[in-house]
């Protein structure tokens, strides 16, 4: 009976062994993955010597004034007192970008007119055109010729620089077919709005 006792003491070792290395293995592996998931890599670059400046953009008329609203009054040859039916009149806009910085600009030509006078004349815009007999020839159509003058609302097409100016030629027609009431009058107004291009 002696001889067999010890035999069944080293089996309890072995097995007790066995279990401890087995619960340490785990533990490893345990840990091992807790260190994985705690890794992150950042990096980052800089960029020195930009600077960022501001402007104003400012579309003038005829001349320089930076003055807020501009009013022109008197229009040079664009006096459309006495227009009688089947007659024109033409005058020459400058429109220049003053603005300050180098901003671009667009800007568009609108035109309204009241009562029945107004509604019954007719309005051709040209960029770059020039004035004969009254009416504007060459340069680029804007809109189309002989338009409703009232809700005139088109693009005057290509940006203008900073410091540069196109010429307008606008010519207002009275249709030969018009018959206005004698001595009647309409308040003709033109709006250039601009805005900045990239």
């Amino acid at each position: 009976m002696a001889r067999h006792e010890p035999r069944h003491r080293t089996e309890r070792r072995w097995f007790g062994r066995g279990r401890t290395r087995a619960l340490l293995s785990a533990g490893l592996l345990v840990g091992a993955g807790a260190v994985a998931t705690s890794a992150y890599f950042t990096d980052q670059v800089k960029v020195t010597g930009t600077t960022i400046s501001s402007g104003t953009l400012h579309i003038d008329l005829e001349s320089n004034y930076r003055v807020r609203p501009e009013t022109i009054t008197n229009w040079g040859d664009l006096n459309l007192t006495g227009l009688t039916p089947g007659t024109s009149k033409a005058g020459l806009m400058t429109v220049s970008n003053n603005s300050r910085g180098q901003l671009p600009m667009s800007f568009r030509v609108q035109a309204s007119a009241t009562n029945a006078l107004g509604a019954a004349l007719t309005l051709t815009v040209r960029r770059g055109g020039s004035i004969s007999s009254g009416t504007c020839t060459g340069g680029t159509l804007i809109g189309s010729a002989g338009a409703a003058l009232n809700g005139f609302n088109q693009s005057a097409g290509a940006p203008v620089g900073t410091g540069s100016s196109d010429v307008l030629c606008i010519q207002v027609t009275l249709p030969g077919s018009a018959s206005p009431a004698p001595s009647s009058t309409s308040n003709v107004t033109f709006t250039f709005p601009a805005k900045q291009e990239a």
